[in-house]
């Protein structure tokens, strides 16, 4: 099981904080966000955000998750003034992001507009996985990948349940290890053959890694197979999408997105972006085939991000 660690400070640049912060102001004035921090004052405020219900609602998703210690009852108040510069816009990290939007149970669609405007970073950063990362933060590539085969199932609460990679890697020096990164903590990862999985650690900008230490290490020009699979819990349901990003090149790239047949999606998009912060270039209709899944397959991709949209209905509650 990943280890569930504070966020750490991403600090974003000035238009992304302002952006990002003006649009988490304009969430939390309405339903149903407004009436959780309202609960906490004991009265119907819609025209101004309240600092102290806002902290408590943050608080007790910290204490629940096991984020900070229960018997810190003064932790509402030491939120005060990290919650006070996140929504006036004077400074936000990514970490302190997924607070709000975790504590507050945001919907993928408001989860996916912050998040893309917390991305609008400087030129200049690496693109791994789906998310966008400064230079030094990522562990050194020291292989190149021959093939990769990725199956994302989604499950019949419209939720991703697991994802299941095949890879194969082709080393450029000495190589005993594969850092495999991903985006969430809400994971856990299992090796299957090719190698096992070292312990959990956290990256910056919300970014997790396991490293798979390779059943035999392998000599410059020799390769390796691994299947490994990933097995999400997700707290707060994420964007409706899966997209592989690549900061080198890919070669062989076959991905599938598997939907359960109780909750099937509306619509899918094949679907090309120019960077994680930015719009799609290329957004096809897809069919769904007879296994209720969708996919395709490229010779290579190489510093861009493909992969499928959809969208599900969501059911009342």
């Amino acid at each position: 099981m990943l280890k569930k660690t504070p966020p750490k400070k991403a600090p974003l640049d000035r238009k992304s904080i302002d952006d990002t912060s003006r649009k988490l102001r304009e969430l939390l004035l309405e339903a149903p966000y407004a009436e959780r921090w309202q609960a906490n004052i004991g009265r119907r405020q819609s025209h101004a955000l309240h600092q102290s219900g806002i902290c408590q609602v943050i608080a007790e998703y910290l204490w629940r998750n096991g984020l900070q210690p229960t018997a810190d009852e003064a932790l509402p108040r030491k939120l005060k003034d990290r919650v006070y510069r996140a929504l006036g816009g004077q400074s936000l990290s990514l970490g302190t992001l997924r607070w709000f939007i975790e504590a507050f149970e945001m919907s993928p669609d408001d989860t996916a507009a912050l998040l893309r405007l917390a991305g609008s970073r400087a030129p200049g950063d690496t693109v791994v996985g789906g998310s966008v990362v400064a230079p030094g933060v990522l562990p050194p590539r020291f292989h190149q990948t021959v093939s990769l085969h990725e199956w994302h199932r989604v499950g019949p609460d419209g939720l991703p349940e697991s994802h299941r990679t095949v890879h194969v890697i082709r080393a450029n020096e000495r190589l005993d290890r594969y850092p495999y990164i991903f985006d969430t903590d809400a994971a856990t990862v299992r090796v299957v053959q090719g190698g096992r999985a070292g312990r959990p650690y956290a990256l910056d900008n919300g970014l997790y890694a396991v490293d798979i230490m390779l059943t035999t290490p392998l000599e410059p020009g020799e390769t390796a197979s691994m299947e490994y699979e990933t097995t999400f819990w997700y707290r707060t349901p994420p964007a409706q999408e899966f997209r592989r990003a690549s900061r080198g090149r890919v070669d062989n790239l076959d991905l599938r997105v598997q939907f359960h047949h109780l909750r099937l999606p509306v619509q899918v998009w094949w679907s090309e972006w120019p960077a994680l912060d930015r719009p799609p270039t290329v957004s096809e209709p897809v069919a769904l085939g007879v296994d209720k899944s969708v996919h395709r397959y490229l010779e290579a991709i190489e510093s861009t991000v493909v992969g499928f949209r959809w969208h599900i209905l969501q059911r009342r509650r």
